[in-house]
C-alpha cells in the first residue's frame, strides 16, 4: 500500500482566507496593515529624534555662514524643517516598501502551496489528474437550489480565489437511485456529450456505497472494451458503535505520476476487488479522520483550518489510512455559509474525485 503526503495545517495557517457568503460570491483576503513584530504601529510614522542644526562652516565678524549660502535664523529653521520633512518622507517610503516586500514574500510562499492555474487548456485532464505533490487546491462548493434545482439541487465547484468555474454535478431525475452527471458546463448535463461530460457518480449495489466513473460507456451496453468506462473511485460509508459516520475511499494508486487504469465489467471486478486482494499495490485507501470528544462543549470535534466557518454534519477530513501526523490532511470539507462549503484538496486525490466525494455527503443516509 502506498503512502501519501498530506498538507500540514501549519503550512496554510497564515495564508489568505477565501470565504463565500449567501448574498454573493466574493473573496475576502485579510492582511494586517503592518506587521507588529517588524515595526510597531505606534512608532511607524513618529518623528525621528535627529539633530538637524546646520553646520556653521565659517565665522565672519558677527555673521555666520551656513554651507555656501548666507542664511538668517528664520531661513535656517525653514531649511531644517524642509530637511526633516524629506527625512520623514524617506522613512515613510522605506517603511512602506518594507511592508510591501513582506506581503510579497508572504504571497510568494502561498504560491508555493496553492495550485490554481489561470489558463487550463484541457479541463477534463486537469480535473481528473491528481493534485501535484505538496500543493493544495482551494475550492468552494455551492449547493444551488434555484428554479428547477429546488427538488434535486445542482452542485457547482469554483476556485475559491478567482471564483473560476470548474465543474458541476446534477442528479438525474429519471433514475430511482442516486446518479449524478458531472459536467464542465454549468448548464449542460447530457451524458452523451463527451466534450462536457466528465464523470458519472452512481449509487452502488452494496448499501451505502458510491462509484465514480469517467464518461465511458456502460460495459453492459457496449461490447467494445476500449470505450468501456474507467473507474475513478469507490466510496463506502458506515456508522460506528457511537453513531459517528466513517468514510472509506478507494482510488487507483499513483505510479510514475499516473493513476492506474481500472475498466471493470461489473462493480465487483474493479477497484473494490483489487483492494480485497492481499498485497495489492494498485489501489490506495483513504479514510475519514475520527473526531475527538470535547467535554467542555459536550460534542465531537474535528480540527479544521479557518476556512471552515460553521458546524455541520457534512464537515469531514480525509487522511491516509496509515497517517500518524494529526496536523496533516489530504482533503477537508466544511461549511462556510448558507449553502456554501469550502473544499481543500491535496495529492493523491484529483479535483473530480474530491468533488464527487463531497456530493455523496448530501446523498448518504445511514441507518
Amino acid at each position: 500500500m502506498q503512502t501519501t503526503n498530506g498538507i500540514s495545517i501549519l503550512q496554510i495557517k497564515n495564508t489568505q482566507v477565501s470565504v463565500c457568503n449567501n448574498k454573493k460570491k466574493e473573496e475576502l483576503i485579510q492582511f494586517d496593515q503592518f506587521d507588529e513584530d517588524l515595526i510597531p504601529k505606534s512608532k511607524l510614522f513618529s518623528p525621528m529624534n535627529v539633530n538637524l542644526n546646520l553646520k556653521c562652516v565659517e565665522n565672519y565678524g558677527n555673521n555666520k555662514i551656513y554651507d555656501i549660502n548666507e542664511t538668517g535664523p528664520n531661513e535656517q529653521q525653514n531649511k531644517s524643517d524642509q530637511l526633516l520633512d524629506q527625512l520623514n518622507s524617506k522613512q515613510r517610503m522605506d517603511t512602506s516598501l518594507l511592508q510591501v516586500n513582506v506581503m510579497t514574500e508572504r504571497l510568494n510562499n502561498q504560491n508555493l502551496i496553492f495550485y490554481a492555474p489561470q489558463y487550463i487548456p484541457d479541463v477534463q485532464h486537469f480535473l481528473t489528474q491528481p493534485v501535484p505533490v505538496d500543493k493544495i487546491v482551494q475550492c468552494t462548493l455551492i449547493k444551488n437550489k434555484k428554479g428547477f434545482c429546488n427538488f434535486y439541487p445542482k452542485f457547482e465547484l469554483y476556485f475559491s480565489e478567482s471564483l473560476k468555474f470548474l465543474c458541476a454535478g446534477k442528479r438525474q431525475s429519471t433514475k430511482r437511485k442516486s446518479n449524478y452527471i458531472i459536467s464542465s458546463n454549468v448548464e449542460n448535463f447530457n451524458s452523451n456529450n463527451k466534450s462536457v461530460c466528465i464523470g458519472n457518480l452512481k449509487y452502488g449495489t452494496n448499501e451505502n456505497s458510491f462509484y465514480l466513473y469517467d464518461n465511458g460507456n456502460d460495459p453492459n451496453k457496449s461490447g467494445q472494451l476500449e470505450n468501456t468506462r474507467r473507474e475513478y473511485a469507490v466510496y463506502f460509508y458506515k456508522k460506528s458503535s457511537l453513531g459517528l459516520k466513517s468514510i472509506n475511499v478507494l482510488i487507483p494508486s499513483i505510479i510514475n505520476g499516473q493513476p492506474q487504469d481500472f475498466k471493470p465489467i461489473t462493480q465487483n471486478q474493479g477497484i473494490q476487488k483489487a483492494f480485497s486482494q492481499s498485497k495489492n499495490e494498485n489501489v490506495m485507501q483513504l479514510v475519514s479522520r475520527h473526531p475527538t470528544f470535547s467535554e467542555e462543549k459536550n460534542a465531537y470535534q474535528l480540527k479544521f483550518t479557518q476556512r471552515v466557518r460553521a458546524a455541520s454534519n457534512k464537515n469531514f477530513i480525509i487522511i491516509s489510512n496509515n497517517q500518524q501526523n494529526d496536523e496533516e490532511f489530504i482533503l477537508q470539507f466544511g461549511k462556510c455559509g448558507d449553502e456554501y462549503y469550502n473544499l481543500d484538496i491535496c495529492h493523491p486525490l484529483s479535483i473530480l474525485q474530491a468533488f464527487a466525494l463531497c456530493i455523496t455527503q448530501f446523498e448518504i443516509k445511514l441507518k
